[in-house]
């Protein structure tokens, strides 16, 4: 009988020792995930947490991935970002009652991808049934990052996401252009818009030419009460000038294409994205980019129906 308990006990006794052997008192949890995408791109959704919820994965039944209030939630993780870093973001996560501080942080690996790590340093406790609690607690933790790192990962690689439409390289088609001018105290509305395409259309049927695409437009600001627009309309062939229009002849070159429908909110964010795409592969524009109005927004009163193209020439 004496042998049995002194067996269990040396049993027992190597059990703890090997749990103070195998499982250090520090532990650091640290997944990485590399994605083919830009540094500019992956930073820009990382160190902004409100855009957060456009690649956060939200699997669970009946949880909201996103809560205004505390954080965001994943399979029974509640994770909050606290602070922002100089490369990342400092993270407060709590997960089966357990409490921990870590960081997401990044590196660029080239020109077109980067790597993201996120990671913790957990001190465990001194009691070995507690530790071995611990140490299965952390490794279904970092099973759990690792998950919502795949879901960045394949928000940050799939183009259309990133910037809300999908974005062709082309080649300039409408070379000649007869354009107009004015600026504005503010904004313009479409009333205005089209006062000017109306008169380039009424123009070009004056002159017996022949439109070749749809108007075209583009507002720049000069400062908080002057805006700049001008307008354009794809022709057949070169028109005489006036103090009210020229005419222009782009390069035939390279251009990029995106398309989106929706009304002039959505049509300024996806003009914005584009400058974004340009930005972020370092390409050069040699000339101003433009929408072209698909949709005549004073025949479609519906605005969510509105198709709007993003041009945007580059060398």
């Amino acid at each position: 009988m004496k042998k049995i308990v002194a067996i269990v006990l040396v049993t027992i006794l190597a059990a703890i020792a090997s749990i103070y052997i195998f499982i250090p008192s520090e532990i650091p949890v640290t997944k990485i995930a590399a994605v083919n995408a830009t540094s500019a791109a992956g930073t820009r959704f990382l160190l902004n947490p409100e855009k957060w919820k456009e690649w956060w994965p939200s699997n669970d039944p009946g949880i909201t991935s996103i809560s205004k209030e505390v954080g965001f939630f994943y399979k029974g993780a509640h994770h909050t970002p606290t602070k922002e870093l100089f490369n990342g973001y400092a993270i407060n996560t709590i997960f089966k009652g357990t409490a921990l501080k870590g960081e997401i942080i990044y590196a660029q690996l080239g020109s077109d991808s980067v790597a993201f790590f996120w990671k913790y340093q957990y001190t465990c406790s001194n009691n070995p049934i507690q530790r071995l609690q611990e140490y299965f607690m952390l490794k279904e933790l970092k099973e759990n990052t690792a998950e919502v790192l795949n879901s960045l990962k394949a928000f940050l690689e799939n183009e259309e996401k990133v910037y809300g439409m999908k974005i062709k390289h082309s080649f300039v088609v409408d070379t000649i252009l007869i354009s107009t001018k004015a600026i504005f105290p503010s904004s313009p509305s479409i009333d205005q818009v089209y006062q000017m395409v109306y008169q380039l259309k009424n123009y070009v049927k004056q002159k017996n030419a022949k439109e070749t695409g749809f108007p075209m437009v583009n507002v720049s600001i000069l400062d908080k009460t002057h805006f700049q627009m001008m307008v354009a309309l794809p022709v057949d062939r070169q028109l005489e000038e006036t103090t009210l229009f020229s005419w222009k002849k782009m390069v035939a070159g390279k251009i990029l294409i995106g398309e989106v429908k929706g009304g002039d909110a959505r049509t300024k964010k996806a003009f914005a994205e584009m400058h974004n795409y340009v930005t972020d592969y370092q390409i050069t524009s040699p000339a101003i980019p433009f929408i072209s109005l698909v949709t005549d927004r004073k025949q479609e009163p519906d605005s969510s129906k509105w198709i709007s193209r993003i041009y945007y020439p580059v060398l």
